[in-house]
C-alpha cells in the first residue's frame, strides 16, 4: 500500500466530532483554531488531504498551504480560499462572496489625483459593469489592466495580485446582482469608513489600501467572515439532506448543521500565524457589537513547530504533566481531543492544539503489506517510532525480505553506496533540521548527537552547564521543532524526556560513521567530552550511560552489581532503563547476539577473579538490554529469552521488601523491545 493511500483516521475523525453545529446562530463565543502539531515527516499534509477527501463534496471547505506560496498575506490567503469555496456544493449550491468581491474592486482601482466625487463615480461605474457582466472570460479582460496598475504602483504584491486574477473573476460572477446596495451598505458600516455612504466607504478602502495596509486587511477580512455568515445560513437549510457520519448525533434523525471548514497547512511557515490573528481579531471586533454570534466557521490548520502564540494557555508537548498544577493544560492526542473540550468556554479561546497520532504498527505493517507480527512490521515501527517520513527512507531497504533476527545492517545504505556517512547526514537533511538556524547547519547536529540524545539534557528545564559551542541552540531547536517526546509519566527517578528514535540513532550513526579527521570530531571524542562534563561525573546513572556508549561496560556492571540491594528495586530499575538506553558504535555487520556473547566474555576478561551472583545475572542483563534497546536492530528472541531469565532470576537475591518493580520492569521490556505481552 502507497502510504499516500493511508486514512489517518484518527484525524478524520477528529474533524468530524468538531464539524457539528446545532443551530445556525447557535449563541457562543468562537471557538479555537484546531492545531494539529507534528514533527517534520508526520503526515500533517496527509492529514489535512485525509479530511478533505472524507469530506468530498458533502461538506463546505476549503485548503490552504502557507508553505507553498511564501510569504503570504492574510489577504492572498482569502482570496484563494474564497475562490474555493465558492464552487457549486452538492443539495447545497454556491457560496456568494459580494462583501469580499466588492472590497477587492475597490482596492484595485486607480483612483489616484481624482477629487473625492470623481472616486465615487468612477467606482460605481465600474462596479455597475461587473453588476451585470457577461461571463467570467469578459470579466478576467477587463480585470487584469485594474490589477497590474495596482501591483505597478505597489498596492497589490506580486502573490496577491496573481491571486486577485485567479479568484475575482468567477468571485464576481458568482456574486452577479448580489453586488447590490444591500451589499455596499455593509462597507458604509464599517467602523473605519465613518458611517459614510457606500461607495464614500470604498473609496476610504482605497485610500488605506495604499496608506494603512493593516486596516484594509481588518475591513476585508470582516467582509470575508460577514459573507461565510450570510452564505451559511442561506444554504445550511439543506444540510439535514446530506449524508454525514457525524458521531455526536444523538439519534438517526437528529437535525442539525454543520460548520464550514478551513484546512490550512503549515502555520509555522511565512504568514499563517499572522493570518490567524488576523481572523480572531476580526472576529473579536464583531462580537463587541453583535454578542455570542456563532461564526459558522471550523478552522484546522497544522504546525511542525512550537508556537506559544499559537497555544496560549498550553504546556509544551516536551513537558509532562507536573505533580502540582501549574494552570496549563496538557495537549491531547487526536484520538482524546473531544468536542465537548473543544467547545468548553473554561478552555483558552484562540487555540486547540493537537498532537497528531504517529502510525500504529498496523498500519505500518500496511504500507509494508505484512502482518503486524512481522520481523518487518517490528523492526520498522520501532526504528521510525511511527514516523511516515521515516518510513518511505524504510520501506524499499526492507523490500519484501524477513531480515534476520538481531540484524543490525538494515538501515545501513546496500551497494552501489556512497560514503556511509554522507548517507546517514543525507536523511538528515530530507528532514531539515538546521533551516531556522542559519548559521548551524546538519554537521554541527551530528557533533552534538551525544548531548542532543542524552535524556538528561533534553528536557526544556535541563540545568547542565555544556561547554560544547551551539548545544544549547541545538536542543532548543529540537523541542521547539517538536522532536522531543515527553517524559514518561509514573514519577520515577529515571523518567527523562527523550529524541525521537529515528532522529536520535540517525544523529548517532552520522557520527560514528564520521572519518574523523577530516569529517569533524568523532563518536569517541564527543562521547568523552559529555562524560568529562562535571554534572556528568557527579551523576552515576549518567556516568555510567557515557561510559556503556563507549564500550566500558564492566564499569557500568560493577555500578549495578554494587547498587542493587542499596535502595528501593524501582530506583535501580529506573536507572537501568536510563544507562542501557545509550547508543553503541558497534560494527553494523555484527548482529546482536554475537556482540552480545563478546560483550559477556570481555567482562569475564576484565573481572578474573569472577562476580557475585547478583553480577552474573546484571552481566547478561545489562548486555543484553542495551543490544536490544537500539531501534534499528531487529528483535532477537534469544536476548528476550534472556532479559526475561534474567529479571526472574534477580528476586531470589533481593532484600528489599518488594520486589514487584523488576517483574514490572521485565514486562515492560518485553513490550518496548519485542512488542509482547
Amino acid at each position: 500500500m502507497a502510504l499516500g493511500d493511508l486514512r489517518l483516521s484518527s484525524e478524520v475523525m477528529l474533524a468530524r466530532r468538531l464539524l457539528w453545529n446545532r443551530r445556525v446562530g447557535e449563541q457562543s463565543p468562537p471557538q479555537p483554531v484546531v492545531v494539529l502539531l507534528g514533527l517534520a515527516g508526520s503526515g500533517k499534509t496527509y492529514a489535512l488531504r485525509s479530511i478533505s477527501r472524507d469530506f468530498g463534496g458533502a461538506m463546505v471547505h476549503a485548503s490552504f498551504d502557507f508553505d507553498r506560496r511564501q510569504p503570504a498575506t492574510t489577504v492572498e490567503a482569502l482570496t484563494r480560499i474564497t475562490f474555493a469555496l465558492s464552487r457549486r456544493w452538492p443539495v447545497r449550491g454556491r457560496p456568494k462572496f459580494a462583501r469580499f468581491s466588492l472590497g477587492l474592486i475597490a482596492v484595485q482601482a486607480d483612483l489616484d489625483g481624482m477629487s473625492h466625487e470623481q472616486a465615487r463615480e468612477k467606482l460605481r461605474a465600474l462596479i455597475r459593469r461587473f453588476r451585470w457582466n457577461r461571463g467570467v472570460d469578459w470579466i478576467a479582460a477587463r480585470v487584469e489592466p485594474l490589477v497590474n496598475a495596482a501591483q505597478a504602483v505597489g498596492v497589490l504584491s506580486p502573490g496577491l495580485a496573481e491571486a486577485v486574477k485567479v479568484a475575482l473573476p468567477p468571485l464576481i460572477r458568482a456574486a452577479g446582482s448580489q453586488l447590490t446596495s444591500k451589499a455596499e451598505r455593509w462597507h458604509g458600516d464599517f467602523p473605519e469608513a465613518n458611517r459614510a455612504g457606500p461607495l464614500d466607504a470604498l473609496v476610504t478602502l482605497n485610500a488605506q489600501a495604499r496608506e494603512q495596509p493593516a486596516t484594509m486587511t481588518g475591513w476585508l477580512t470582516e467582509a470575508f467572515l460577514a459573507d461565510v455568515r450570510e452564505s451559511h445560513a442561506r444554504l445550511a437549510r439543506r444540510d439535514p439532506k446530506s449524508l454525514c457520519a457525524c458521531p455526536n448525533k444523538t439519534e438517526k434523525k437528529d437535525r442539525h448543521y454543520h460548520n464550514w471548514t478551513l484546512l490550512l497547512d503549515n502555520l509555522d511557515h511565512g504568514g499563517g500565524a499572522r493570518f490567524i490573528d488576523d481572523l480572531l481579531a476580526a472576529q473579536a471586533r464583531y462580537l463587541r457589537g453583535h454578542y455570542g454570534v456563532h461564526d459558522p466557521l471550523l478552522i484546522i490548520g497544522t504546525s511542525g513547530r512550537w508556537n506559544p502564540d499559537l497555544a496560549t494557555g498550553w504546556r509544551p508537548p516536551w513537558n509532562s504533566e507536573p505533580r502540582e498544577s501549574d494552570g496549563l493544560r496538557t495537549i491531547p492526542r487526536c484520538d482524546d481531543a473531544s468536542y465537548q473540550e473543544w467547545a468548553d468556554v473554561r478552555m483558552p479561546r484562540r487555540h486547540y492544539p493537537v498532537l497528531l497520532e504517529p502510525l500504529t504498527i498496523g498500519e505500518t505493517a500496511k504500507v509494508l503489506e505484512t502482518d503486524e507480527l512481522t520481523v518487518r512490521s517490528k523492526l520498522a515501527q520501532r526504528a521510525t517510532g511511527g514516523l511516515p517520513a521515516a518510513l518511505r527512507v524504510l520501506e524499499p531497504l526492507l523490500g519484501n525480505r524477513e531480515p534476520r533476527p538481531g540484524a543490525r545492517d538494515v538501515l545501513r545504505p546496500s551497494d552501489p553506496k556512497p560514503p556511509e556517512a554522507e548517507v546517514w547526514r543525507s536523511r538528515l537533511d530530507d528532514l531539515r533540521l538546521a533551516k531556522h538556524l542559519s548559521d548551524i547547519g546538519v554537521d554541527e547536529f551530528v557533533t552534538a548527537a551525544p548531548f542532543a540524545t542524552a535524556p538528561w539534557l533534553v528536557p526544556a528545564d535541563a540545568t547542565s552547564l555544556i561547554s560544547q559551542p551551539h548545544v544549547g541552540r541545538i536542543l532548543t531547536e529540537l523541542r521547539v521543532s517538536l522532536w522531543v517526546n515527553a517524559p514518561a509519566q509514573g514519577g520515577g527517578t529515571a523518567d527523562y524526556a527523550e529524541l525521537h528514535p529515528w532522529i536520535a540513532r540517525t544523529l548517532v550513526a552520522a557520527l560514528a560513521a564520521r572519518q574523523s579527521p577530516p569529517d569533524g570530531p568523532s563518536y569517541e571524542a564527543q562521547f568523552q567530552s559529555l562524560l568529562n562534563d562535571p554534572d556528568t561525573l557527579a551523576d552515576p546513572a549518567r556516568k555510567a550511560y557515557c561510559q556503556l556508549a563507549l564500550g566500558q561496560i564492566s564499569d557500568v556492571i560493577s555500578l549495578f552489581e554494587a547498587t542493587f540491594n542499596s535502595g528501593p528495586h524501582r530506583r535501580w530499575v529506573d536507572r537501568l532503563r536510563l544507562v542501557t538506553r545509550a547508543p553503541d558504535n558497534k560494527p553494523l555487520d555484527q548482529d546482536s547476539y554475537p556482540l552480545y556473547e563478546e560483550l559477556v566474555e570481555l567482562d569475564i576478561r576484565n573481572v578474573p577473579d569472577g562476580r557475585s551472583p547478583v553480577g552474573n545475572i546484571v552481566r547478561r542483563l545489562i548486555a543484553a538490554r542495551w543490544l536490544a534497546a537500539n531501534p534499528f536492530a531487529t528483535p532477537d528472541l534469544v536476548l528476550k529469552h534472556i532479559i526475561e531469565e534474567a529479571y526472574a532470576a534477580l528476586p531470589d537475591w533481593s532484600q528489599q521488601a518488594d520486589v514487584m518493580a523488576l517483574d514490572g520492569a521485565a514486562k515492560r521490556d518485553l513490550r518496548e523491545f519485542f512488542f509482547a505481552n
